[in-house]
């Protein structure tokens, strides 16, 4: 059996890429065009980037979670966009188109340029990834790095090629650093097993310098304290089996053309006869394989998931499309025809815009009557974010999380309402009551539940 000719990058058809880069964007516009945001910690992120954009300096003047490259990334979208307050989602479009074009080169070397056409529009099509690079949020932009570091990975073998994987390594570990690792470990296997010896290095000292010269100008003691110390101080302890059910309920939610695929490939590898194979001299054995294991390890093992972290989930969907991508051998025709068929199915019920309710859209106009430089002191801070308010600084962040690991408390809260800069008091998430927090005296209610006002405003 002669040795299967190498598929270059060269050779990928460029309306493959159009075609797949436009299904991310459709699936992401009622996102980008919602007005509310979508998630808590997108109300955080967004908050977060509006005092940043105020001149005020993440992990110094206030705590952010996430890596230090985030929030810069965040404020140059929306500078881009001319200071429309949605402009951070366009990070969010790109990352997703990237996903999905990154997979394309990544399917291309275990299979031909068909096959990995119609998995790199399931990949699209995604729902987790949708979660993950839709609204905004770290996960999105780490994953897309990633993976566009392992395709340069795979597609160049010379010290440039090796840079710019790091580079993009670097980068994405600067934005989130846990679940890039398995990535991370596959290009190191690769690299290793093709004998690039000289190229492990070149890669490495890329992401060193990426990721260390971010956290340097923030203040590495700080950008450690906040984006890793206070990770590893939550409660991070996980049930396997209650993992592994949520995972994959949450999976056949909004993947279900991925998971048939993946099951059909795994019953037909254990009922059909064995095809000898020959062996890729560019990559590992089982390189799909291992990349999958990996990525579960991460995420069983060590990630709480629930329907609040689908978007950890965005990480399995490349690496179980590349397991399909390597041992489904069905029709190309069948293979198009279902991902065709199932972008419609993913297009109307993985939608996760929201639009803000009657109640909200009270608040948000009260918001708006306070003065710009003054500050809204609440539990939600998206809603300030809506009404172009800014959160305060010091509860900008008002997470259980950071309540219980105790790098939020009361006294904070109630320092921020006394702040001489704080107008309004708002608490309608249950996070502020949940700590125990109450209205300072300062604060009148206002007609709106949950909003408090000083009088002086």
């Amino acid at each position: 059996m002669g040795q299967r000719p190498r598929i270059e990058p060269r050779g990928a058809g460029l309306w493959h890429v159009i075609v797949v880069s436009v299904v991310a964007l459709m699936m992401r516009i009622p996102i980008w065009l919602s007005e509310a945001h979508v998630t808590f910690d997108e109300g955080v992120f967004l908050a977060s980037m509006d005092l940043a954009s105020a001149g005020l300096t993440q992990y110094r003047d206030f705590f952010a979670s996430q890596g230090p490259l985030f929030l810069p990334v965040l404020q140059l979208a929306e500078v881009i966009s001319f200071g429309d307050p949605r402009g951070a989602r366009s990070v969010m479009v790109a990352s997703g188109m990237a996903i999905a074009v990154a997979s394309y080169f990544i399917f291309t070397k275990v299979t031909d340029r068909g096959r990995a056409f119609a998995l790199s529009l399931v990949v699209a099509a995604s729902g987790a990834t949708l979660y993950a690079a839709g609204p905004v949020q770290s996960e999105g932009p780490a994953l897309a790095l990633a993976l566009c570091a392992l395709a340069v990975t795979l597609h160049r073998s010379d010290p440039r090629g090796a840079l710019i994987a790091g580079a993009l390594i670097g980068a994405s570990v600067a934005m989130k650093s846990l679940h890039s690792i398995p990535i991370v470990l596959v290009i190191v296997l690769v690299l290793v097993w093709s004998r690039r010896f000289l190229d492990v290095a070149y890669t490495g000292l890329s992401a060193l310098a990426i990721s260390l010269g971010t956290a340097f100008v923030y203040g590495a003691e700080r950008v450690w304290d906040q984006y890793v110390l206070f990770h590893l101080a939550k409660d991070n302890s996980v049930d396997l089996i209650e993992n592994t059910s949520s995972m994959l309920g949450i999976l056949v939610e909004n993947d279900l053309p991925l998971m048939v695929g993946l099951a059909a490939t795994v019953v037909l590898a254990a009922v059909a006869p064995r095809v000898e194979r020959t062996p890729r001299l560019d990559l590992p054995p089982l390189f799909g394989l291992v990349w999958l294991a990996l990525t579960l390890i991460v995420l069983v093992g060590f990630t709480r998931i629930d329907s609040g972290f689908a978007r950890v989930l965005a990480y399995l969907i490349p690496p179980a499309a590349t397991v399909i991508a390597t041992y489904l051998k069905i029709p190309l025709r069948v293979m198009l025809l279902v991902a065709v068929f199932a972008l419609p199915a993913q297009l109307a019920f993985v939608d996760i815009a929201r639009h803000h309710t009657a109640e909200e859209r009270a608040i948000v106009e009260s918001l708006e009557q306070v003065e710009p430089d003054r500050y809204v002191v609440t539990d939600d801070p998206g809603l300030a974010w809506a009404a172009r308010r800014l959160s305060h600084p010091r509860t900008v962040d008002p997470s259980f999380a950071r309540f219980n690991t105790g790098y939020l408390t009361v006294d904070d809260v109630e320092e921020a309402m006394m702040d001489q800069r704080s107008c309004v008091y708002l608490a309608v998430s249950e996070r502020f009551e949940h700590a125990g927090v109450i209205p300072s005296t300062l604060y009148e209610a206002s007609d709106a539940e949950g909003l408090y006002v000083r009088p002086d405003c």
